[in-house]
């Protein structure tokens, strides 16, 4: 079987849009929903240096006794 000549790629491109286009028209004609996601900001405000309340601290960890090395 021979192979097809290849359309210019004008032409592929206009044809791939034309078929993604269409894929997408019959998926939302079933009832599908596509999530469009966008440009989620990082930081809606100024970052400030982290200050904790002394009195609400836990106290810190107590290392566990090791036994010397004979």
């Amino acid at each position: 079987m021979a192979r097809k000549p290849t359309p210019p790629a004008v032409d592929a491109r206009e044809a791939t849009h034309q078929s993604i286009a269409a894929d997408i028209a019959e998926f939302r004609r079933r009832g599908g929903r596509i999530q469009v996601l966008g440009n989620t900001p990082l930081r809606k405000y100024t970052p400030t240096s982290f200050r904790s309340n002394a009195a609400q601290r836990k106290p810190p960890t107590p290392l566990p006794k090791t036994r010397a090395a004979r």
